[in-house]
């Protein structure tokens, strides 16, 4: 420490010393890894001599036997005769801990620059800090060469004796003008498709971007992707060709798109029986598809399908250490197509980039009780609600294939002329003789209140009872006010809804009739109509019918945190800083409509069908039809505007399922859903004449209510 006095004041000033001046043999040494030659040996081998990897907590060489799959992608990044390489596979496959020690090999055995891009920046920064540091931290190889400067060791950059490692996400800056000898891509399919300054001025996907910046190396550059799909297929009619047995389904986007471009790799078991090649698919898997999901992964094996040779759980690691020495392995499609054979041979497609796709049946990591078990009840959640998105996620990250909706030939469908096609002949107010319960959906528009009516069986069958719009305020001192009603501004006329919790519904060939056993009000709506709705809410739970009435909120996008959650709102009132004092029926709106549209277009006969009523008027056909499905939510088709009718559906769905439509059992259902008087919402008519079946009428209003 150097002291200055200062004479004036009489103060001794403590100044750091500066740093030493560099020294020439220092910088002279931290340069010549560039001049050595690049080693020749696999990276495999690199990894295996260099790179640790933890293991149940303990630090271990990186083992070849552990993940033998990933040791040709890894080694084809040396390879001269491709510029590219795309792996396709499930989750928790090994393919980061592939990449990292691929991006290790230029570190310890080819200085040069190297760039990893992970989905975006937040997603970029835990990478590092939770499974790249500490893997460079654990390898004496890499930790030894790593710069000690605080610039050398950050986020975006690990400068390395003799180069640098970049870290960047998929944006025009980080893949435009820098040059690199490896580009390595991680998580693919989260991407953005297409890349640009602007949108209106795309510049080409993140992969054939990165692909320019390598051209400088010429044969020795290598861009190499790897990911889980997360792209549907845009074809469900599309099957695999004799021609082309190894191509994935097409898809708009992402890892399986390049991977079709690519050699088409899959990797093959020997059968110890009958010496047979086959690929380790979910779909060899033999279990009991109606049994409990835990009993059916249990009962889990693969069978061979040259001899039905059978292999058990316990024996796929020993399969998957076999092929790596040569009983199986990738085999890689032909230029004459029809045959596969291994990497190498004069035979394999002649193109840019090698790819290989792995089942996550064959994964090293994989469970095959729990992946049937996940199959068994995302199947189950098909078959009961319609909803395919656990089927999605098991395809996507347990399989790591892409996903084909079955149901997307029957969208379409959904028009006019088919839900005029098998209708209930029914009456406004008179509900078919299966209906069990009535639940009330209730809009919340501009200037009146849309309400549905919903007839439910308990084999989830529904209909519509009635349909009408509350545009008319309530009287205030025996007279109705001149203005349109108003639910943003004027509190008192929520008041019309009060009617609908009393209100009482035929059963059709009985003596009885119910009235709703829950009714749902939209929360969303113009400024006003939450603080309304609340209010409306206490005034309903101080008139003792708390329990019955909901206040009801959508959720866009088909990844919610599930389909129906009752739970208070995040948010608070701006106004008053306040937090609401009341729960709110959360709705993934998305993933409704799916079982909506489904149940519209299931015969009449079926249960969780939705047959409508020969009283509903066209326009409210319409509105049922109003929207059409794409890959990330349901969106209203050109030229529609009214949806109202599937809102309310969706709304009754939502609610009914969260009072427990999926837990009935139909031979012993609870009160609410039977006829008597252990129901509290049901009573009996005396002496009422049978109900005479009327031809479909025109709606009619009295001021401005429809009826």
């Amino acid at each position: 420490m150097v002291e200055m006095s200062d004479r004036a004041l009489g103060q001794v000033i403590d100044i750091a010393p500066l740093p030493p001046f560099a020294r020439a043999r220092d910088i002279v040494a931290d340069a010549l890894p560039l001049l050595d030659a690049a080693n020749r040996a696999l990276p495999s081998e690199i990894a295996q001599e260099h790179v640790r990897v933890e293991t149940r907590g303990n630090w271990q060489q990186f083992d070849p036997d552990v993940t033998p799959y990933m040791i040709e992608p890894l080694n084809t990044a040396k390879s001269r005769l491709y510029s590219s390489g795309a792996f396709v596979g499930p989750s928790q496959a090994g393919k980061t801990m592939s990449l990292i020690a691929m991006a290790a090999y230029p570190v310890i055995a080819d200085p040069s620059p190297t760039l990893i891009v992970h989905m975006d920046r937040p997603s970029r920064d835990r990478w590092v800090e939770e499974n790249l540091d500490p893997v460079i931290r654990n390898s004496r190889a890499l930790a030894s060469r790593l710069g000690r400067a605080r610039e050398d060791d950050t986020f975006s950059r690990k400068r390395f004796r003799g180069m640098r490692l970049s870290l960047g996400y998929p944006t025009p800056q980080w893949l435009s003008s820098n040059k690199y000898k490896l580009v390595c891509l991680t998580d693919f399919d989260h991407f953005p498709p297409e890349l640009g300054v602007r949108k209106d001025a795309p510049e080409g996907t993140a992969f054939d971007m990165a692909l320019m910046r390598i051209r400088t190396y010429m044969s020795s550059g290598f861009v190499f992707a790897e990911s889980s799909c997360a792209w549907p297929v845009i074809d469900p009619s599309w099957t695999p060709s004799v021609a082309h047995p190894h191509e994935l389904p097409p898809v708009r986007n992402g890892i399986a798109k390049l991977y079709n471009r690519g050699t088409r790799g899959r990797w093959y078991w020997e059968c110890r029986d009958c010496s047979g090649l086959f690929e380790p698919d979910f779909d060899k898997l033999r279990f009991d598809v109606d049994a409990a999901p835990m009993t059916a992964g249990e009962q889990a094996y693969m069978a061979c399908p040259h001899c039905g040779g059978v292999v058990e759980r316990q024996h796929r690691n020993e399969f998957n250490r076999a092929a790596l020495k040569g009983r199986g392995g990738w085999l890689h499609e032909t230029n004459a197509g029809g045959d596969v054979v291994p990497m190498g041979d004069s035979r394999i497609r002649e193109v840019e980039t090698a790819s290989w796709a792995l089942d996550g049946a064959a994964a090293s990591f994989s469970n095959w009780p729990t992946l049937v078990a996940r199959y068994v009840e995302a199947l189950r959640t098909l078959e009961d609600l319609d909803d395919d998105l656990p089927l999605t996620r098991f395809y996507y990250t347990d399989r790591g294939k892409p996903y084909a909706r079955k149901s997307s030939a029957d969208d379409d469908g959904l028009s006019l002329e088919r839900l005029k096609q098998d209708r209930l002949d029914i009456v406004p107010g008179v509900a078919p003789e299966w209906v069990r319960f009535f639940s009330v959906s209730i809009d919340v528009q501009k200037t009146s209140f849309p309400v549905q009516v919903t007839g439910w069986g308990v084999d989830g069958r529904r209909t519509v009872v009635e349909r009408f719009d509350l545009a008319v305020p309530p009287e205030v001192d025996g007279e109705i006010p001149k203005r349109s009603l108003s639910p943003a501004k004027y509190l008192g006329d929520w008041d019309v809804l009060c009617a609908l919790s009393q209100k009482r519904w035929r059963i059709d060939q009985t003596d009885f009739e119910l009235r709703a056993f829950a009714l749902a009000v939209d929360f969303q709506g113009e400024p006003g109509v939450s603080d309304n709705a609340e209010e409306f809410w206490h005034q309903r739970k101080a008139a003792g019918e708390g329990s019955r009435w909901f206040l009801s909120r959508g959720h866009g996008g088909f990844r919610q945190r599930d389909r129906v959650w009752h739970l208070a709102p995040e948010r608070t009132n701006k106004e008053n800083k306040k937090k609401r004092n009341i729960k709110l029926l959360n709705m993934a709106v998305d993933r409704l409509k799916d079982s909506v549209t489904a149940a519209l277009l299931r015969p009449m006969s079926e249960p969780r069908s939705f047959p409508l009523p020969e009283f509903l008027e066209d326009h409210h056909l319409e509105e049922f039809c109003a929207e059409e499905r794409t890959d990330k939510s349901w969106q209203k088709k050109q030229g529609k505007v009214r949806n109202e009718s599937l809102d309310l559906s969706v709304q009754a769905q939502a609610l009914v399922e969260h009072k427990g439509l999926l837990r009935i059992n139909p031979e012993s259902p609870p009160n609410w859903a039977q006829l008597g008087e252990s129901n509290p919402h049901c009573s009996r008519v005396a002496d009422v004449p049978a109900i005479e079946k009327k031809q479909p009428r025109r709606s009619r209003r009295i001021g401005r209510m429809r009826i």
